[in-house]
């Protein structure tokens, strides 16, 4: 029966026959047994996915769950799926937030796609379901050797727990040791260098593009180099090309530089379409900050920065503008090589330094492998170009003998950080994986971290001394002999804190004190979970530091103390202070610019703070800390919604943000009630007609529309995107 699978996965991609490395895989016996799969981007692996979650469900009747270190990669997968098998009784979900759950709804699907934080909190929250997973799927299996490595490690050995007979299919990126993470895995390892579009790798330096077998002279006009190389990607019939920036601020001082090449090229159809891409871009908030304007302003010239800072919506209409050749350059930051597939004909990268709070470190040559492996669209080009900039000639040579012709690095396990493991040690009692010294041993001998260093009486010693640490925060109890997770140490697991935050987070709301709402967030500010803070300029530390005394009272805190104890208090207080005002309704344009952040920053920022919030909410009813809980209530749809409490009803109706809701309350209509009164035409004077319609049916209320049919298709046209 492989056959007709086999046939259904390529009738599904348009392909005739399969590619290298899939046959390499089905060779390998794909369909039973583990298997790594180790090969360059873009070389098909998601496809030797397909073949095998397709056998599992159809074949073996067996649950499918594919899990990857980001919410983008998790939808873009389930989408790509879903649009190719749609016709397939299969039933696919997408499950990538809501941490505190066990999703029970799950169990009714055969195919799940999720992240590696939320396997891991499904398995903390012990769903059932996953005991009939026969196949996991483990994308970027690489990213061992990153900060997320220690969650994915612990997701596997767990999973292997629940489900013994679990069949694993790993996918990774071409890395020295991937026997290493085959041996551990217990899997055959199937490796290829094979890509269907050939990389070449070169070096950029006056003029002369220097790759290993040939030299290109690039003429241009242009007197820097990135400008350069981008004229002569623009100068070439629909090429594209990614600008890998060390920072936010180069992303887009390079993005305005480069913007007068870009517009050049449009023609009237691009143009027409990049002004409505930039005016959804300008309207993702109800008040454009300066960087939206930015934005906008560099779609409409074909071109666009990407980064952190901007608010999720604005990166996936940048992200769909690049994929249907819309926009012709992207500069981003280096996050974009781990997102969603968006590969270019050329990737050039200016800098191979990053700051660190060690200074200027180069970066590894794994990561400047992970972003040229952008470069080469299959089915449209037969080569990618991924291009290094140098300042100097000897500068070129070393580039291209370090970075070009250079090794990759081992991939190495990060799970002996103590914060790790005693977020993971706490998880693993809570969900009965562990609950003497031999099956914490047992348990920790079954990580990568294990496999790879063999000799782990360091690490045991180490685990030794959290469970001691444990047990005096109150997380854990009993002895050696036999030990249990508390009822605050299961719930803390479950909510996927820090242990440590927890423990500071309680003992504050333990505190016989008033709580204002600055009090409340100067506690989640504290948390490692809100790291790394709003960044404090030093000419505003002083102002800040006697702000701190004068709010002294609502401080959780001794700050006689802190002030001289706490190097990260300006920072603390600064950060918490702006959340303050974000729940105040200052406009989104005066706070990004008085608290020097991005809109996608603060946002994310508020994002941790809710579930900070919900975490505090449900410890405070756990341990009968009543009075926190209709504060805390009111702080996260403050947060949530960016309002004072008066308009916390009015923003509770769909269509309503906090620039309209204060509006409406200073036109006297204060409540739902009032607002369900008013009469159509004031409500369109005062947010516009189509605004008005749309709220009126959002409170279920019926209305004769008047818009004319011109006005109508104007204004819908400029909620589409795309021709």
């Amino acid at each position: 029966m492989h056959a007709n699978i086999s046939e259904l996965v390529k009738k599904a991609n348009g392909f005739s026959d399969f590619n290298p490395v899939q046959q390499k895989a089905l060779q390998a016996n794909l369909f039973n047994q583990n298997l790594v799969i180790a090969s360059p981007t873009a070389s098909g692996k998601t496809l030797i996915a397909e073949l095998c979650a397709l056998d599992s469900i159809i074949e073996k009747h067996q649950k499918v769950v594919y899990t990857c270190p980001l919410r983008a990669l998790a939808s873009e997968h389930y989408s790509d799926f879903k649009k190719k098998y749609a016709g397939l009784k299969v039933r696919m979900a997408l499950s990538t937030g809501e941490l505190d759950s066990s999703s029970k709804y799950l169990s009714n699907y055969d195919f799940v796609f999720c992240t590696n934080e939320k396997l891991n909190s499904l398995i903390r929250h012990k769903a059932d379901w996953l005991k009939e997973v026969g196949l996991l799927v483990v994308d970027e299996v690489h990213l061992l050797g990153s900060d997320r490595g220690p969650t994915l490690e612990i997701v596997i050995a767990m999973m292997q727990l629940v489900n013994p007979k679990i069949r694993l299919l790993a996918l990774s990126a071409t890395i020295p040791n991937a026997k290493q993470i085959s041996d551990w895995l217990q899997a055959k390892l199937v490796k290829s260098d094979y890509r269907p579009v050939k990389l070449e790798e070169g070096v950029f330096f006056d003029n002369e593009l220097v790759f290993p077998k040939r030299v290109q002279t690039i003429p241009s006009k242009e007197r820097d180099p990135l400008s350069q190389l981008a004229d002569n990607t623009l100068n070439q019939e629909d090429q594209q090309c990614l600008v890998f920036a060390n920072s936010r601020r180069n992303s887009q001082s390079m993005a305005k530089k480069m913007g007068r090449l870009t517009a050049l090229k449009l023609t009237p159809k691009k143009q027409a379409v990049l002004e409505r891409v930039s005016q959804r871009i300008l309207t993702t908030l109800e008040q454009p900050t300066s960087q939206c304007m930015e934005l906008a302003e560099l779609v409409k010239k074909g071109i666009a920065f990407h980064h952190a800072g901007l608010l999720q919506k604005q990166r996936q209409l940048v992200e769909d503008a690049f994929k249907k050749d819309y926009l012709k350059i992207i500069c981003a930051t280096p996050t974009l090589a781990l997102g969603v597939n968006i590969p270019a004909f050329r990737v050039i990268v200016p800098s191979l330094y990053r700051y660190t709070k060690f200074g200027n470190q180069r970066i590894s040559v794994s990561e400047y492998k992970q972003w040229i492996g952008r470069a080469g669209r299959p089915a449209f080009h037969v080569r990618g170009e991924g291009i290094l900039l140098a300042h100097s000639e000897l500068e070129a040579d070393e580039l291209l003998e370090f970075f070009v012709k250079g090794e990759l690095e081992d991939i190495e396990s990060q799970l002996s950080q103590e914060p790790v493991l005693r977020t993971h040690l706490l998880a693993a009692i809570a969900t009965n994986f562990i609950f003497d010294l031999q099956s914490l041993e047992e348990f920790f001998s079954k990580t990568f971290f294990a496999f790879q260093y063999k000799n782990t009486s360091a690490l045991f010693k180490q685990l030794s001394t959290i469970l001691t640490e444990l047990q005096e925060l109150g997380f854990v109890k009993g002895n050696e002999k036999r030990f249990e997770a508390t009822p605050l140490g299961k719930r803390v697991a479950e909510l996927y804190l820090d242990p440590l935050a927890a423990h500071e987070l309680v003992q504050s709301l333990k505190q016989n004190r008033l709580f204002s709402p600055l009090t409340y967030l100067f506690l989640f500010v504290q948390t490692k979970e809100l790291f790394p803070l709003v960044s404090l300029p030093k000419k505003k530390e002083s102002a800040v530091l006697e702000d701190s005394v004068a709010s002294k009272d609502e401080l959780p805190i001794n700050l006689e103390r802190d002030l001289y104890a706490d190097p990260e208090l300006g920072k603390k207080f600064f950060t918490a202070r702006m959340l303050e005002e974000w729940i105040n309704e200052r406009p989104d344009p005066l706070l990004t610019e008085d608290f020097n952040t991005a809109p996608g920053l603060l946002h994310s920022k508020l994002w941790v703070c809710d579930w900070l919030g919900y975490a505090a909410f449900e410890l405070c009813q756990l341990l009968g800390l009543e009075k926190h809980l209709p504060k805390l209530g009111k702080l996260r749809k403050r947060l949530k919604h960016g309002v004072k409490e008066e308009l916390l009803s009015l923003v509770e109706v769909r269509g309503i943000g906090r620039v309209r809701a204060r509006k409406l309350w200073h036109n006297n209509v204060r409540s739902v009630s009032e607002l369900k009164k008013m009469d159509i035409k004031d409500l369109s004077r005062l947010l516009g007609e189509t605004i008005a319609f749309k709220i009126k049916q959002n409170l279920g209320q019926k209305t004769e529309k008047t818009i004319s049919k011109t006005k109508t298709a104007k204004e819908q046209s400029s909620l589409k995107v795309f021709d």
